[in-house]
């Protein structure tokens, strides 16, 4: 039997967020399964959390960060050669390469055609690539014609939240879910760094409605170990009578099956909440996540309070005050058909009949 690997190249750290990583970490594992090998090729950088693919049991090779000055187009090239180096060293009967990373591009992966069978590119950008299979897991309003002209015509387009990856644990946790009714715990969550420390707004928000009326029954808030706001933090849930705080929690799925509220940031911890019927309050941190945010916000999936660096303590408060039972009850139920957790496991398939092309 042809031996097929597959090198995944993505970072982690205080700039990039986890939730790269944590999307390559569920495909790999579902890729194990059906008999590839795979393999991470990162970056060692302030934050990363590249650790984690060796304690779920698959090799790393790591990378040089080039912290001088050069051109975008240099440290491209930089990047491809260290990575083509790593694949020569380690290839077999059929070594193909998976990238996903916002600074890597269409040149980077040209570089590295010459020395695998394949690449699959996982992006949320819609920009231009030269891949084999393209995945975007979010939800958008131009999602058919989004990669129209940026990918070859020969290549496999997987689009929207039918294919977000999400580890094993939400499929399981799924199955057990109901529409939320009533709103008494709240699950607070910005992702590894929050770098306008949201977090510390939300909470102050709610100690200062906690002063005014009865108001959430318990209130858990998860923290990357990349916070440099942690201290502050921890104090302000001393403070709030039944908050609970946990540092770098990696299945978080059961929390989020315990709330009846999330509060947190874009991206693919909105896809796990949606996938779990949990309605969330989400501010944009990035830009890429406006889009897939302003678009699920139109379709009353999640309640959208817009770009975080606008958002005040006061303003969090009016958000909680104006919070509609009804509209909650609502976004719960409905967003248990957006994303149903096996999206993964169709990727993954996918990806295995892509041998045959």
């Amino acid at each position: 039997m042809k031996k097929y690997t597959i090198f995944i190249r993505v970072d982690s750290g205080d700039k990039i967020g986890s939730g790269h990583t944590i999307r390559c970490l569920s495909l790999a594992q579902a890729l194990k399964k059906m008999n590839f090998e795979l393999c991470f090729i990162s970056k060692k950088t302030k934050g990363g959390i590249s650790k984690l693919f060796a304690d779920k049991g698959f090799p790393v090779y790591y990378i040089q960060d080039n912290h001088s000055k050069s051109k975008k187009s240099e440290i491209i090239k930089n990047d491809a050669k260290q990575t083509a180096k790593i694949v020569i060293k380690h290839q077999t009967e059929s070594s193909w390469i998976l990238v996903d990373h916002y600074n890597l591009d269409f040149k980077w992966e040209k570089i590295l055609r010459k020395y695998v069978n394949k690449i699959i590119v996982i992006d949320d950008l819609a920009r231009k690539h030269d891949s084999d299979l393209l995945l975007d897991q979010n939800y958008n309003d131009n999602l058919k014609t989004r990669y129209n002209n940026l990918i070859p015509k020969k290549s496999i387009k997987l689009l929207g939240p039918k294919y977000a990856l999400l580890r094993d644990e939400f499929s399981i946790l799924r199955k057990t879910v109901k529409p939320r009714k009533n709103f008494k715990r709240v699950l607070i969550s910005f992702g590894g760094s929050d770098p306008t420390n949201e977090t510390g707004k939300v909470l102050s928000a709610i100690k200062i409605l906690k002063t005014k009326k009865q108001f959430l029954k318990e209130v858990s808030v998860v923290i990357g170990g990349s916070n440099k706001n942690k201290g502050k933090i921890k104090k302000l849930c001393d403070s709030i009578p039944n908050a609970k705080l946990y540092e770098s929690v990696y299945n978080i799925g059961k929390l989020m099956c315990k709330a009846d509220l999330a509060v947190g940031a874009g991206g693919s911890s909105t896809l796990e909440r949606l996938c779990l019927g949990l309605p969330p309050i989400v501010s944009i941190i990035a830009t890429n996540q406006e889009e897939s945010t302003m678009a699920l916000g139109k379709k009353g999936y999640i309640i959208n309070v817009g770009s975080a660096k606008n958002l005040t303590i006061k303003k969090y408060v009016e958000i909680f005050e104006n919070l509609d039972v009804k509209k909650l009850q609502s976004i719960s139920r409905n967003s248990l058909n957006v994303v149903d957790g096996k999206g993964g496991m169709r990727v993954a398939k996918t990806i295995m009949r892509l041998q045959l092309t």
